[in-house]
This record gives structure tokens, C-alpha cells and sequence, in this order.
């Protein structure tokens, strides 16, 4: 897919395939925004319109050997490093830095992109910084991260950096109207929910999500009408539970937990129904958002974001899970 048919992001789009087609893209770019935007698909757009044989306009043409070659991930000149675990690894960086000398083996440029960039540290980062600083005229560097801020400032001022945004809920609507057979409140269901991020569009089970759904409805409803504190004990262990299994199924339901409360919030201010985003069950939601406030709302959703940096910072799951529960609920 080109970079012309991806969603959203429009301005992006728009200054790449004009620096290619004037061949002035710079020696490394930043790719930052929220995570699921689509950052890392248009690197690798951005890697296929720079090794096209027979580019239009700036952009791939899609059907060259070299954009085949591209889109099957086997490209010689197109080299994607990711976090081995966690991390990226000093030595993957040194790797990095070797490969960017080399010349290119079928164009006459060579792109490595860098995904979760964030997740280098001091140590890695230092092994590809002289490498941004002074960089061969035949490789392009791009770095993806939705936490721009994690990485040295040296990297980021040796980058130019493009920030992207999430895309309207139309776009996402049509975009999965057009290549995905399904009833079409599900795919408006689907678009909306995702939150501009056409990544979360693309990942989501519904049937998962409306079982987190029905979970966090329940806990709302619990927290709100002041919950007996065994309730909440129990609520706060299986949400420990279920995060001790994998960590992603814990920070998932706090996502649907907030994005629920913020449209109870919309609702709250006398917000149009369409606002909605859980649009398939406004009349539960409307229900609770007139047997609470919007300041009480808004405090749950700090109280959320509270917790989720008391889990990046290790905090034993459970008990910070029932603080959060206990003292909403008090």
C-alpha cells in the first residue's frame, strides 16, 4: 500500500513523498505520536517509495521488483530493527551502525527503521548516535516511538521529527468498510472505539472486547454506587489476576475502563449522543451518567492514570489496584 492510501495523516504524507520526489529527505527522521497511529506502516511506506525503481511522484509505484520485494519484508536494502524483549540491545545497535556504511545492494539508498526507538538505552542509543551525526549520503534512518521524550535529546536533535495524530473516525470507518466483510454497526462500532488509532482498529476482537466491556461496565456501576469493600477486594484481585497472566490483558481492560468513563463523562455534560463511542449501548450509559457527576468521572479516570504510573513504577499489582478501588469507593 502506498503512502498515499494510508489513513489519516494527510500532512505527513504530503511533505514525504515531496522530499523523496525531490530526492532532499533528510539523513534520519523522527516518526513520533500516539501508539497504533500508524507510525510504523508509513516508515516502511516511506522505505518502499525510497527503493522504487519506477517512483510516481514521490511515492511507490506498487508494482516494480523492488516494491514486491518490499512488501514481502525481503528487501536487501530495507532493514527493520526491533526490541529483542524488552530492549534494544547494544550490540543490535553496533549492528546498526556497521550496516548504515554499507552501499546499497539494488537502489541508491539503504533505509533502517527503528521501532519503539524509546526502548534504547543511554548505552544503545550512544552506539548509533555518531552514526546520526554523521551519517553516509546513501542511508536513511528512521526512528518510530510514541514517547519521544524517553530518548536522549542528542538523538532527537540529530532527527528531524514529524508528529503524527489519530485519524478521524470517518476515515477509519470507511477504510475498514472497504476492505473487511462485516455488519456495518460493527465496523462503526469498531472505528469508534479505536480512537483515531487505526492499529487498535486493526487488532481488536470484538467479542473480546465487549466481554472487557461488560466487566468494566460492572465495575463502574460498583465504584459508583459505593460498593461493599469485599466487592472491591475481589474486583481488584481478579484485575491482579488477570495482569500476573500477561501484563497487556491488565493495561487492555484499564483501556476500555477509561474510554467507557469518558464517554460517561460526554454524557455527563449533556454531550450528543453520537459523540459516543460505545454508540451500541448508550442507554446504559446514559443510566449511569445520570446517576453520577462529571467531576466524579473525571476523578476516576486520575485515579486510572494514577494507578497505571504506580505499575510502571513496579508497584505490587494487587494492592495498588485495591487502593485505587477502596479509595474511589470510600
Amino acid at each position: 500500500m502506498p503512502l498515499r492510501d494510508l489513513i489519516g495523516n494527510e500532512r505527513v504524507e504530503r511533505a514525504l513523498t515531496r522530499a523523496a520526489g525531490r530526492d532532499r529527505l533528510p539523513h534520519a527522521l523522527l516518526f513520533a505520536g500516539p501508539e497504533g497511529v500508524g507510525k510504523r506502516t508509513f516508515a516502511l511506506e516511506l522505505a518502499k517509495a525510497v527503493t522504487c525503481h519506477e517512483p510516481v511522484d514521490g511515492d511507490a509505484c506498487g508494482c516494480c521488483e523492488s516494491c514486491t520485494r518490499a512488501a514481502a519484508g525481503e528487501h536487501p536494502d530495507i532493514r527493520v530493527f526491533v526490541p529483542e524483549g524488552t530492549l534494544h540491545k547494544i550490540a543490535a545497535m553496533r549492528d546498526l551502525a556497521r550496516e548504515a556504511q554499507f552501499r546499497p545492494f539494488d537502489n541508491r539508498r539503504r533505509v533502517i527503521v527503528v521501532d519503539d526507538a524509546h526502548k534504547m538505552r543511554d548505552e544503545a542509543a550512544n552506539a548509533i548516535l555518531k552514526t546520526l551525526e554523521e551519517p553516509p549520503p546513501t542511508t536513511l534512518i528512521v526512528l518510530v516511538t510514541d514517547q519521544p521524550y524517553s530518548l536522549l535529546g542528542t538523538i532527537r536533535s540529530r532527527c528531524q521529527t514529524l508528529r503524527f495524530a489519530p485519524a478521524e473516525p470517518e476515515a477509519i470507518e470507511a477504510y475498514l468498510a472497504d476492505r473487511f466483510r462485516r455488519p456495518a454497526d460493527e465496523t462503526r462500532l469498531l472505528a469508534r472505539i479505536a480512537s483515531g488509532r487505526i492499529g487498535r482498529a486493526l487488532s481488536t476482537d470484538l467479542s473480546v472486547y465487549r466481554e472487557q466491556r461488560k466487566e468494566m461496565l460492572g465495575l463502574i456501576e460498583l465504584v459508583m454506587t459505593g460498593g461493599d469493600r469485599l466487592r472491591l477486594m475481589k474486583a481488584a484481585q481478579f484485575l491482579a489476576d488477570t495482569g500476573k497472566k500477561d501484563k497487556s490483558e491488565l493495561e487492555a481492560r484499564l483501556n476500555v475502563l477509561v474510554d467507557l468513563c469518558r464517554d460517561i463523562y460526554g454524557l455527563t455534560l449533556d454531550g450528543p449522543a453520537e459523540g459516543v463511542a460505545n454508540s451500541d449501548i448508550v442507554p446504559r450509559l446514559t443510566t449511569l451518567a445520570s446517576s453520577t457527576t462529571a467531576e466524579r468521572i473525571a476523578r476516576l479516570i486520575d485515579a486510572v492514570e494514577r494507578l497505571r504510573d504506580r505499575l510502571r513504577q513496579n508497584a505490587n499489582r494487587q494492592i495498588a489496584l485495591e487502593a485505587m478501588l477502596l479509595g474511589f469507593g470510600a
